[in-house]
């Protein structure tokens, strides 16, 4: 009885803290490859410039939604149905990686970074919201390229939508 107790009070707890199984699982980003495809658009993510990102999903972790703009991967991200089950965001930061050709190693949380949207450079569809771990890289990139300083809570649909 002792035992039974205690396995019902240890399952209410971990259900009050949100520590179940399920939640406690943790994603990192993966690399592109040569032949990803864009969730959004359908297009070979490889062969355009700019910031890419790549999502994951409760109920298929194990899989990264892949997409060719930092601006695709918001719109499918920001979407009631996917924001809700959306357990991992991961975008290159612009300020460790070239425009041209970003580098997967410089992929970051997408949560946690720092964005500048409304600049003069276009990524692959037009205006990107232009990610960063470190806030003066962004200021100094604003002062070459224009645009503005949002938080990740910040950029919404219809920011993006201007």
């Amino acid at each position: 009885m002792k035992i039974r107790a205690f396995v019902l009070a240890a399952a209410l707890a971990a259900a009050l803290c949100g520590c179940s199984e399920e939640t406690a699982k943790t994603v990192s980003a993966v690399p592109f490859e040569a032949h990803d495809r864009c969730k959004m658009c359908g297009m070979v993510i490889a062969h355009y410039p700019g910031p890419k990102a790549e999502v994951f999903i409760k109920g298929v972790e194990d899989e990264a939604v892949k997409f060719c703009s930092g601006r695709d991967a918001f719109t499918f991200a920001l979407q009631p149905e996917n924001a809700r089950r959306l357990v991992g965001f991961f975008i290159h930061d612009m300020g460790k990686t070239s425009w041209e050709k970003p580098d997967d190693a410089a992929l970051i949380d997408a949560t946690k970074a720092i964005y500048v949207y409304g600049h003069n450079i276009d990524g692959v569809m037009g205006n990107e919201p232009a990610a960063f771990s470190d806030k003066e890289k962004a200021e100094a990139f604003v002062k070459d390229h224009g645009g503005r300083i949002y938080a990740y809570k910040d950029v919404t649909l219809e920011l993006l939508d201007k």
